[in-house]
């Protein structure tokens, strides 16, 4: 973003663009720039915390570890591990786990940090 900015001030300079389409110009570059850098600052954000996060006293970890190999439901797993469950009148039944987030995160972050680097990576 920053070689199209001075890009556009050499525009300016050279006649090609009014002042007025370089302000604008420059105004949408910079708010794009913003809008990367603070996308940018929270990914790393988030890396940071699930690089420091992630380990075996996590409660999502320590739940599902907990009940890694269960034959049948019961009430004390259901409790631990289930925020809601809502039946429709339809029929239709919807789940909500109380760990869903962390672990889609978790395994996400696993991924991400376990898969060989891509073939030009190398």
């Amino acid at each position: 973003m920053t070689r199209y900015k001075q890009s556009l001030y050499q525009d300016w300079k050279d006649g090609e663009i009014t002042q007025q389409e370089y302000r604008d110009m420059k105004a949408t570059y910079d708010r794009q720039i913003n809008e990367v850098s603070d996308v940018l600052a929270r990914l790393t954000a988030e890396r940071a915390e699930l690089a420091n996060g992630v380990d075996k006293e996590h409660p999502a970890l320590v739940a599902f570890k907990k009940y890694q190999n269960i034959d049948a439901l019961s009430r004390e797993l259901l409790i631990e591990l289930v925020d809601h469950i809502k039946v429709y009148e339809n029929g239709n039944i919807s789940v909500k786990f109380k760990f869903a987030d962390q672990l889609r995160r978790i395994a996400e972050y696993i991924d991400v940090n376990t898969a060989e680097p891509p073939a030009w990576a190398v």
